[in-house]
């Protein structure tokens, strides 16, 4: 029933892109101004459905439902991540309304935000390194047959793409001019990702989206026996807490469907989280239902303001900053849990 459930789902958002974007003269990912027409509803009322759908495949038996703070209170991770992704969401909202033109100087290459998130990213490749060296002593750090070190190399060189790709492997630092070879690129820099920025960007938003923040929804209590063999890796019911934000954030991306769907579905999962009393205390599903509100409202600033800002990515950058510090606190957790786990005994 669930997989049902998830194909009819998806197959909505399939009917949503031809109807509400192909069928407009639109191509699937491209960037337009807020659409509020009649159209426009309707694209987002076919989306809210679609994330309905995919919500009840998603969510979770009575029974397996994880609490917020299991196996993530342990790290001090928690609380000081939570509060940072929301102090960052509200800082947006109010640059948004009061200073719409200062938003890009913070967020553009070199600034402040990208150096930040730069520096997250290489702390993630740091603690991916030690890991890999860490895990080979763990016998029950595995990703199905895969050897964890295996996993975290993967993870180290995934984070160092990024790094590498948001530098523009160094031209941002040395400021080299741009070569021939890279004539095509939308911003004239020494990258790969901006030749085809919408599908790099798209890509990196939902799945940055599922792993940081629907898998930690809906992963079981008791995974049965073919998942039970990537529970070492999937990241606690917390981390709800710290990714909802980058289901929102849209202005530019408002009429692109995957991401109305990713909208809608951020704040069905967070509602139903709030409303949960399996989840957690009363005052942690409060800190919930304050992120639900938070962004509709949110949503609701960004379609309505964001055109005063100077570029119209702005809120893009905002969301790489926090999966950039999402990753982080993913590799602080991950690291921390392999000192917890018994260590591999030599010729045992």
């Amino acid at each position: 029933m669930r997989a049902t459930g998830l194909l009819i789902g998806l197959a909505a958002v399939i009917v949503m892109i031809r109807v509400g974007t192909l069928a407009q003269g639109y191509r699937f990912l491209e960037k337009f101004p807020p659409d509020f027409s009649t159209v426009g509803w309707l694209r987002f009322t076919g989306s809210t459905a679609a994330a309905f759908l995919i919500y009840l495949a998603l969510k979770p038996a009575r029974d397996q439902t994880r609490p917020f703070l299991a196996d993530l209170a342990g790290t001090r991770l928690g609380k000081p991540f939570a509060w940072a992704s929301l102090f960052t969401m509200i800082a947006t909202i109010i640059g948004v309304v009061l200073v719409p033109e200062a938003l890009y100087p913070l967020v553009t290459d070199g600034a402040v935000v990208q150096i930040v998130s730069e520096l997250f990213l290489a702390g993630t490749i740091g603690l991916a390194v030690f890991s890999a060296i860490r895990s080979r002593t763990v016998g029950a750090a595995r990703i199905g047959i895969i050897p964890a070190p295996l996993a975290f190399v993967a993870m180290a060189l995934v984070a160092f793409l990024i790094l590498g790709e948001e530098m523009s492997w160094g031209q941002h630092l040395i400021g080299w001019q741009t070569p021939e070879t890279f004539a095509g690129n939308i911003q004239n820099e020494t990258n790969f990702h901006n030749f085809y920025t919408y599908r790099f960007e798209t890509a990196y938003y939902l799945s940055a989206l599922l792993l940081f923040f629907v898998l930690p929804y809906a992963w079981p209590k008791q995974p049965g026996l073919w998942l039970k063999p990537f529970a070492f890796f999937v990241p606690p019911a917390g981390f709800v807490l710290l990714a909802a934000p980058i289901s929102g954030l849209f202005y530019e991306y408002w009429n692109v469907v995957p991401m109305q769907v990713a909208f809608a579905l951020g704040v069905i999962l967070l509602v139903d989280c709030a409303l949960d009393k399996r989840r957690g205390t009363r005052g942690e599903r409060a800190f919930v239902g304050l992120w639900a509100m938070l962004m509709v409202a949110s949503q609701a600033i960004f379609l309505i303001f964001g055109g005063r800002m100077s570029e119209g990515h702005e809120l893009s950058e905002v969301r790489e900053f926090l999966i950039s510090l999402l990753m982080l606190a993913y590799l602080i957790w991950i690291s921390a849990r392999l000192f917890t786990m018994p260590r591999r005994v030599k010729g045992g």
